[in-house]
């Protein structure tokens, strides 16, 4: 029951903050976080090396280990930041060459 309860409080809040920032607003950028996620996945899931499941060979564990501290912050956190960083900063690439290309244009 009380679960209900909070699920409901947490609905309706979220729905005044929605309605306060403007529906149409959050989901233009609710379509935004999709794309840039489907773009990262495509991007970057070949990318990344997870933490698991580990190699048996020795050789190939030794290098696996590399590759991981280098894809991730830590253990299994942040995996792929790297790749990450370059998606977002191609799509700021992007958005400001557009902002700068119909500056002025009216």
């Amino acid at each position: 029951k009380d679960d209900y309860l909070l699920y409901n409080a947490a609905q309706r809040s979220l729905d005044k903050t929605i309605d306060a920032l403007g529906r149409q607003r959050v989901e233009e950028n609710v379509k935004l976080l999709q794309s840039l996620q489907q773009q990262n996945q495509d991007s970057c899931a070949s990318k990344v090396t997870m933490p698991c499941p580990e190699p048996d060979d020795k050789q190939k564990k030794q290098e696996h280990i590399r590759l991981v501290k280098e894809s991730c912050y830590f253990s299994d956190i942040g995996c792929g930041h790297a790749c990450t960083d370059l998606v977002l900063a191609d799509h700021a690439e992007k958005e400001w060459a557009s902002i700068t290309s119909s500056y002025g244009q009216a």
